[in-house]
């Protein structure tokens, strides 16, 4: 753990994180990827019973520490970061794709990462998180369609499979993350982060507006 802080820290692109965001990163990424090595076995399993349609209702776990993350800590480059290292933990704990898990991590860091730059960083609400999980989709399905031979299954299952990603990453990256983390909260043991701090601001306003 303390060595994967310690990568992550020496980072260039890390200096706007304070030592607790670089440790929430590294926790959610582990996490996450020893999760995800196991996912990635059962996804081969779903892949064989019923082809890319019925394992692509789990994709969207894939991305969500880079999703939970970036809502969290609000600052850019969070959701690439900790999805890239989740690829790494995914190789590291045995996962059954190899280095193919390391790549589809990256893509969909970038596909998160675009989804909260659209909002410039400042909005974190239902809407930003929805489209950061969804953005985490379009260009690993593209990889993964010719990677694991999808598009021999052709156009029209391969849309329905791509549909199926879609509300997958929605649902299970974009909005679970945001009640996460809403949860997490409002347990005040997410001091010290920018969800909190945020929150305190809302509060505060909400009483002077009750007061005024």
């Amino acid at each position: 753990m303390s060595t994967v802080v310690k990568a992550v820290s020496n980072s260039r692109k890390m200096k706007g994180l304070t030592t607790v965001d670089i440790v929430l990163i590294a926790i959610l990424a582990i996490v996450n990827g020893v999760a995800l090595t196991y996912i990635a076995m059962l996804n081969q399993l779903l892949t064989a019973i019923g082809g890319p349609i019925l394992t692509s209702i789990t994709l969207g776990l894939y991305s969500i520490s880079g999703v939970l993350a970036a809502y969290i800590i609000r600052k850019p480059g969070v959701a690439f970061f900790t999805l890239t290292l989740a690829g790494v933990v995914q190789i590291i704990s045995g996962n059954p794709n190899g280095l193919v898990a390391i790549v589809a991590a990256t893509t969909d860091g970038l596909g998160v990462e675009l989804g909260y730059a659209l909002f410039r960083y400042k909005r974190w609400d239902w809407l930003s998180t929805a489209v950061a999980g969804f953005l985490a989709v379009p260009l690993w399905f593209i990889i993964a369609a010719f990677w694991f031979g999808y598009y021999k299954w052709g156009i029209t299952i391969l849309l329905i499979a791509f549909a199926v990603r879609c509300l997958s990453g929605v649902v299970l990256s974009g909005w679970l993350s945001k009640i996460i983390g809403d949860v997490l909260v409002r347990t005040n043991i997410l001091k010290g982060f920018n969800i909190h701090k945020q929150r305190q601001k809302e509060v505060n306003k909400d009483e002077a507006d009750h007061s005024a």
